[in-house]
């Protein structure tokens, strides 16, 4: 008898936040009020200068130093001075022109100057007044783009704090050059604390009013999930490994023409980067993100439909982890390094052996896992098989054991999930931004590893990570908060909803299936079946990065690709099609015009459409079956197509029971004769063809063959031994 699975109230769902970053934001809070009480009151206390008072001004609000700075609206000043304000007024107002809207900024600049001018003549007091305001908001739109562009984006935390600093010291500097008059704002010494504690109370006061709907929201959610009752299963999946041999089942239209796709971008030479798209400013308009989404893509086909075909996808695979090596992929974290930690004495370029960089290593991490567990091929086993070159001296030599041990290594920190961009915050550099997103994905290469090698470092780490989700990362509602600055406390709590928990919890389903079981019931219920899916945009309302993770567009793209993944580890096949056919439609699913038999997501970026293909090139439960089953030890040794004329030919099923081969073939460009090479056979051995141009074929010394084969729509292809002695009939 099945008992019902309860509905657990976890810590975040009591408490606003979990221990940790309780801890994190209150020891922030509280060295930010004693800077800002500083700031504020040192220069009065002491008797300082009215320059150092604009210089604390300018440390609690980014800026707002030059208004304290503002001379006296009756003072008489040169005419240079005005014409500086003056300048400062026009390269404001230029400037946001430009950012409102591409191309309008020297037109609004050209229709601002000719008032500008006459504003110097008539009232250059005013454009003195002026130009100390607009000195501010270009100060506090600097720092605030250097925040969430540079700080967040980037892990640049030497542009925020030289922006402050640098518009304080003006302040001071221009304060003491006014000879310390009072202005009619040198109230902004007292009042720009007031503001900042008072902005800081009403985001706090905010954050709680939230926390009280979340919770109700929960408790309707907690009801909706207590009646669907469903047996109970917590136990993560390596401590109950499955038997038998994984499903090979065969790729439908769709699967080879988004395949076909995949492949063209994965197989062009590795100089050229056509087709992928450019790195732009966004955290995720990244090669390496690219590239994984194209590799677990490709490594999901091969496991789920073609176990037993080598060849040109065999290729396609190894380019991409050839491609992990460039420079250009991996070099982004010497700066994030030099930048985000600080670390301008050791200026370290190494991306693998560090404990912040997890959307290099823990990604990785799984592409290796999954192309060995979908391939067989265990060269980057071998010591030295992974190198990435900084310069002409120095290289940074790794092999897959070694970094699944960096990954495995870097769950064990005060927070089992490890960051991505670094904090300089305490002691040895362990903080930063810390997705659950990406612990999701690493947790999944370790799994896989496991189930490779026999080991069981997986299921440690899944109790480690649920644990942390349930206290740190879950908001009131169920939700898992998109990331936390771990060392700060800070959270983007507003950055959640259904689509994100569910790209979550498809990379560890099988390890946590209570989580995944009801991020699929709440995706189901109040995305799924509401069609909600079916309008544009819809997945990415609770955040921006669950849109369209390469081009920042308002799509549901990785939203299907999350909940497309989610099924098929729930067994939702009928949902998966359902999800297919919204995504063919909203993100344009054609054929390239240039490369007849090419199909990809037109108005979807590189990455979403490799994402795209990990929830659909695969079959029900194949990432389970990875995370749980060694590979069979037949898929390794029986007979394998070696290597056929793609596109001409495309393989939409070939797997081996270690004695014979079963293939599905199509034609890819147009029906005709072709030739294809079988490896893996006995040598010398006889083997009956059923499907092939050929009856009966000999194997040569190297257990190599050829075959011949007749393709004009599907065709199925046997190979079979034929025992020593016996003839054909």
């Amino acid at each position: 008898m099945s008992t019902a699975a309860p509905v657990r109230e976890s810590a975040s769902n009591i408490r606003l936040r979990g221990p940790a970053t309780t801890r994190w934001l209150r020891r922030t809070l509280t060295l930010t009020a004693l800077v800002w009480a500083t700031a504020a009151a040192v220069p009065q206390a002491l008797g300082l200068s009215d320059a150092w008072r604009a210089f604390g001004t300018g440390l609690i609000i980014p800026g707002a130093g030059l208004l304290y700075a503002m001379p006296p609206l009756d003072h008489t000043f040169p005419i240079a001075i005005v014409i500086g304000h003056a300048v400062v007024i026009w390269t404001e107002v230029a400037l946001a022109g430009a950012a409102a809207r591409r191309g309008c900024g020297l037109l609004v600049a050209g229709v601002v100057a000719p008032l500008l001018v006459v504003a110097i003549v008539a009232v250059p007091t005013v454009v003195v007044a002026a130009g100390h305001i607009a000195a501010f908001i270009g100060v506090l739109a600097a720092a605030s783009w250097a925040f969430a562009f540079r700080s967040i984006a980037r892990s640049d935390h030497v542009t925020l704090p030289t922006i402050v600093l640098v518009a304080a010291a003006l302040s001071a500097a221009l304060t003491h050059v006014h000879d310390n008059m009072s202005g009619p704002m040198t109230w902004v010494w007292w009042g720009a604390p007031v503001a900042a504690v008072g902005l800081s109370a009403f985001v706090l006061i905010r954050e709680r009013i939230r926390h009280g709907a979340a919770r109700r929201l929960g408790v309707e959610r907690g009801d909706y999930l207590a009646e669907r009752r469903r047996p109970a299963r917590t136990n993560p999946v390596p401590l109950d490994h499955r038997t038998g041999t994984p499903e090979v089942t065969e790729a439908d239209a769709d699967q080879l023409r988004l395949l076909r796709y995949l492949m063209s971008i994965a197989a062009q030479p590795l100089a050229s980067w056509n087709g992928f798209d450019a790195e732009g400013a966004g955290p995720l308009q990244q090669y390496r993100y690219q590239l994984n989404a194209l590799g677990w893509a490709l490594s999901m086909y091969g496991y789920a439909h073609t176990p037993a075909w080598r060849g040109p996808l065999h290729r396609a695979q190894l380019d991409v982890v050839a491609r992990m090596q460039d420079k250009a992929v991996w070099g982004y974290w010497y700066h994030q390094n030099l930048l985000g930690n600080w670390d301008f004495r050791a200026r370290r370029g190494d991306p693998v052996d560090v404990p912040q960089n997890i959307m290099f290593t823990g990604y990785l991490n799984l592409q290796l896992a999954m192309f060995r567990q979908a391939t067989g091929d265990h060269r980057f086993d071998t010591p030295g098989s992974l190198t990435f070159s900084w310069s002409p001296t120095e290289r940074f030599v790794y092999d897959h054991p070694t970094i699944n041990d960096i990954v495995i290594r870097n769950f064990g920190g005060e927070l089992s999930l490890w960051p991505c961009e670094p904090l300089p915050v305490g002691r040895g550099r362990r903080h930063g931004l810390v997705f659950p997103y990406c612990n999701a994905v690493s947790t999944a290469g370790v799994a896989i590893l496991d189930a490779l090698t026999g080991t069981g470092h997986a299921a440690d780490i899944s109790r480690r990570f649920q644990s942390d989700l349930d206290t740190e990362f879950t908001a009131a509602d169920g939700d898992i908060v998109s990331f936390i600055a771990s060392g700060l406390g800070f959270t983007a709590r507003a950055f959640r909803g259904p689509a994100t928990t569910a790209s979550v919890a498809a990379f560890v389903a099988p390890l946590l299936p209570d989580l995944a079981w009801r991020a699929w019931e709440i995706l189901l219920r109040e995305w799924l079946t509401t069609d909600r899916f079916r309008r544009l945009g819809t997945g990415g309302s609770e955040s921006p990065i669950v849109a369209d993770w390469g081009s920042q567009a308002a799509t549901n793209a990785e939203s299907f690709a999350a909940a497309m993944m989610l099924a098929q580890e729930c067994g939702e096949s009928d949902w998966c099609a359902e999800l297919w056919r919204a995504a063919t439609e909203q993100l344009g699913f054609i054929e390239d015009a240039r490369q007849p038999g090419v199909w990809s997501f037109d108005t979807a970026s590189l990455h979403a459409n490799g994402m795209l293909g990990l929830g659909r090139l695969g079959r029900p439960h194949a990432l389970t079956d990875m995370m749980s089953r060694p590979r069979p030890p037949q898929w390794n040794a029986g007979p394998r197509i070696f290597d056929l004329p793609h596109p001409n030919v495309l393989v939409a099923k070939a797997v081996s029971d270690g004695h014979g081969l079963d293939a599905v073939l199509s034609p890819g460009l147009a029906p005709g004769r072709f030739g294809l090479i079988l490896d893996q056979l006995t040598p010398g051995g006889r083997y009956l063809i059923h499907g092939a141009v050929e009856q009966e074929v000999t194997a040569d010394a190297s257990g190599h063959a050829r075959i011949t084969v007749e393709l004009r729509t599907r065709g199925a292809i046997e190979v079979r031994p034929i025992p020593h002695g016996s003839a054909i009939r």
